[in-house]
């Protein structure tokens, strides 16, 4: 057994205050430092030029995963190429198809600029051009030409009408033919009051100019046909000479390749073919469109919905290849969607794919791209269509279905993309199992380490990445020492001296608290003290359960003895947790012993109370108890252990000690000090193990007997291997420095036996026979006379 010096109990730090005020450095520089094995695989992973290394990031939230990572994408960013600019345009070779473009970085939104002014123009000049002299006195000619021809055609029929005494009138739609019969014109039902040989002579002439009239007029189709040509021939040559330095003009600052140069053509192409579309937006008819009721509307954006162009992708601005951070990911975020999805019904598939939003995966092509798991997860189809696109190296929309990503068809496009997921490592073991295609497509694993080793040079890099990263809150400045207590809270955390978390959240959400106690408090700064006041304000505010519980124990409500002495009761240590609380709370632990044969019973697990740990510790006891008194002999007894007054579950074996305790002290029938509570796991040899929450388990117990009123002789003993995790408040140390309350160390159940009796314990002497007298020597003679047969 050791006593613990107040010295011993708590690990101060001290920064260098020079070094402290030093120039910061990046944040690739601090993971480098104090994330070593997660710059090592990040590093690693940016370099690997492999196929298909995503990457994915495990760590708990909070330890600076994001923010780091992001720092090293980016400059691993500044060595690939910045991505070009993509835009969607129609296919003019197929109806209702769409092609990419591709342009330099920041061209892509001058092309859409010049080809939307382009459209512009031709809606208000091609009208005007055709409304021009020049084209009205050509199409004139085209007229006059087409009306000679057909009066050519017919001119045999009126010259045989002529000579046969027969008049033609021409309506608008048909001829009318009379009979010329002295001063009368006559129709074919008055020639009836002719002479017979006149009627037939009339009869017979109108029924060869009518026949001589219908061959002429089997020339007016080709005729009109051989117009209307003419007519398109002449349209595409003035629309034609007015487009073309147009296109040209564009051409020539954005043909930067053979694919944008072959789009401007079928532009042109298109435009020439489709001209009945700008006529239709004279000044007239866009002056009653402003009345126009939205069928029309959405009816004539899709008219004219091939001639747009859709910006998918600008990298206008961008220094490096993108790096792309998305927390909530859903499937239209990541492959897209029309903003116009609420009347999808009333437009067509061209029109919604010409208002496409690129999704982030398009975004993202040439660069990385960083979710979050728990977003990719919660929707299966999102990790089914993220999945199928890495693989494939292409995003593919479907043929519009059910299943479809967009309502609407869209070219494959290319993807090279670095995925890089971040999650905590349960996540990625489980998609490890569950996923036979998760190895081939993450093979770079980043671990970020939740605990780090406390030396000072990681003192104090944490102390100063914690200082940068709160410098622009405009808050009040934070001194070296009240960093060196956030260090050591750090320290609290990881429940060691020489360990410390890397969860900088948890730390930062205390410094924003201890600016707010500062200001409330009319402070200047945030000190030491003021880390301190605002540790206990925390603990103070979530400490009513904590309260309740002790209340309970110090109004009798509990029963725990802090005094005296017992036999066959132990104070035992336990820690709660209530939301972000933990706290120590005592509980006493009683044995019974007597004659039998059912050995140790685990009161908690006769009535599943207790877990399966609790259960694995109970058993552990039966196996001391054989090996330490029954190895050459067998003896049977029955004894009941419980923690008293306990009504909710039991797990862990942190409380395997004391209940080893009770049990040897109702065998002995050797009464226990009551002023000293005792925590720790046992083996089956005796060996005192390391437990979790030693500083909640000291502080509890201090609580109550400073409640109850410190007797000087009261204290915890506790195991020595976790003297080392002892970072405790400093009411406790105060006291232990004043001698008012003690800590011991054991490193076996005999040394707690040493502590809690006034007798010795007992060394071996033989086997199985211990120092007369001896608590050892007590436990062998109660399980002897236990087993000795009566004399009948």
């Amino acid at each position: 057994m050791e006593k613990l010096a107040h010295e011993d109990l708590y690990r101060f730090t001290r920064l260098d205050e020079q070094a402290f005020a030093a120039e910061s450095s990046d944040s690739r520089s601090f993971m480098q430092r104090f994330h070593p094995r997660a710059y090592q695989s990040l590093n690693f992973g940016l370099h690997l030029k492999r196929n298909q290394n995503h990457i994915f990031i495990m760590g708990e939230p909070g330890v600076g995963r994001i923010g780091m990572t992001k720092a090293m994408l980016r400059e691993a960013a500044q060595r690939k190429p910045i991505p070009d600019d993509v835009v969607l345009v129609s296919d003019f070779s197929e109806s209702k198809k769409t092609q990419y473009l591709t342009f330099k970085a920041g061209n892509g939104l001058g092309f859409k600029q010049a080809v939307e002014e382009l459209v512009t123009q031709l809606k208000s000049q091609l009208p005007v051009v055709f409304d021009g002299h020049a084209y009205q006195l050509r199409n004139q000619q085209l007229e006059n030409e087409l009306a000679q021809k057909q009066e050519e055609a017919l001119t045999p029929a009126l010259d045989l009408a002529d000579s046969l005494d027969i008049e033609v009138q021409q309506n608008e739609n048909n001829f009318v033919l009379y009979a010329l019969v002295g001063d009368e014109r006559l129709r074919m039902a008055d020639l009836k009051k002719l002479d017979k040989p006149l009627r037939e002579h009339f009869m017979q002439a109108l029924d060869q100019v009518e026949e001589a009239l219908n061959q002429g007029l089997t020339h007016f189709p080709y005729l009109q046909h051989e117009y209307m040509e003419a007519g398109r021939k002449l349209n595409t040559e003035v629309a034609n000479d007015h487009l073309t330095p147009l296109i040209d003009t564009i051409k020539l600052e954005f043909g930067e390749n053979q694919a944008i140069r072959d789009y401007l053509d079928a532009l042109q192409k298109t435009v020439v073919s489709k001209l009945h579309l700008f006529w239709d937006q004279s000044s007239d008819q866009v002056t009653n469109n402003a009345q126009s009721s939205m069928e029309e509307l959405l009816a004539e954006q899709s008219t004219m919905s091939v001639f747009e162009v859709n910006l998918l992708v600008d990298h206008d601005g961008l220094t490096h290849a993108p790096v792309i951070y998305e927390q909530n990911a859903t499937l239209p975020k990541l492959f897209g969607y029309t903003i116009n999805s609420a009347t999808a019904n009333a437009i067509d598939t061209l029109t919604l794919a010409m208002n496409h939003q690129a999704g982030l995966l398009q975004k993202a092509h040439g660069g990385f791209l960083m979710l979050n798991i728990t977003s990719v997860l919660k929707d299966p189809e999102i990790w089914s269509h993220l999945k199928a696109a890495l693989m494939s190296k292409r995003l593919t929309f479907e043929i519009p279905s059910s299943s479809s990503v967009v309502p609407y068809h869209l070219p494959d496009f290319p993807l090279d993309v670095t995925l890089v997921l971040v999650g905590e490592a349960k996540h990625f073991y489980a998609l490890q199992e569950i996923d036979s295609q998760f190895d081939l497509l993450f093979k770079v694993q980043v671990e970020f380490e939740t605990e780090l080793d406390r030396t000072e040079q990681h003192e104090l890099a944490l102390a100063k990445q914690l200082n940068e990263e709160v410098a622009d809150w405009e808050d009040l400045p934070v001194s070296p020492c009240a960093m060196a207590r956030l260090v050591e809270y750090a320290a609290r955390l990881a429940e060691s001296q020489y360990r410390m978390v890397t969860n900088k959240a948890i730390l930062r959400d205390l410094l924003a608290e201890a600016n707010a106690y500062a200001r409330a408090h009319d402070k200047t700064e945030v000190t030491r003290e003021i880390i301190d006041q605002t540790i206990e304000q925390r603990d103070f505010h979530t400490g009513m359960v904590e309260e309740y519980y002790h209340r309970a124990i110090s109004e009798e409500q509990v029963l725990i003895h802090v005094t005296g002495r017992h036999t066959g009761m132990v104070n035992g240590l336990t820690v709660l947790t209530v939301g972000r609380q933990s706290f120590g709370q005592p509980v006493r632990i009683t044995a019974q012993a007597s004659a039998g044969d059912e050995g140790v019973v685990d009161i908690e697990r006769e009535i599943e109370m207790a877990g399966p740990i609790h259960s694995k510790g109970m058993l552990i006891l039966s196996g001391y108890v054989r090996g330490r008194y029954m190895r050459h002999k067998s003896w049977g007894f029955s004894a009941s252990i419980v923690m008293e007054q306990t009504y909710d579950g039991i797990e862990g074996d942190s409380a395997s000690s004391p209940e080893l305790l009770a049990l040897l002290s109702s065998l002995a029938q050797v009464p226990l000090r009551q002023d000293i509570a005792v925590t720790g796991s046992v083996n089956q040899f005796g060996d005192i193990q390391p437990v979790g929450g030693i500083n909640e388990k000291i502080e509890g117990f201090f609580k109550i007997c400073q409640a109850r009123g410190l007797t000087g002789q009261q204290g915890v003993l506790l195991p020595r291997a976790n003297a080392k995790h002892l970072m405790l408040s400093a009411p406790v140390r105060d006291a232990v420095k004043a001698g008012r309350f003690h800590l011991y160390t054991m490193a076996h159940i005999d040394e707690a036996l040493d502590v809690l009796t006034d007798l010795p314990v007992g060394q071996e002497n033989t086997p199985g026979r211990f120092c007369e007298g001896s608590v050892n020597d007590r436990v062998v003679k109660a399980l002897m006379e236990m087993n000795r047969k009566d004399e009948d």
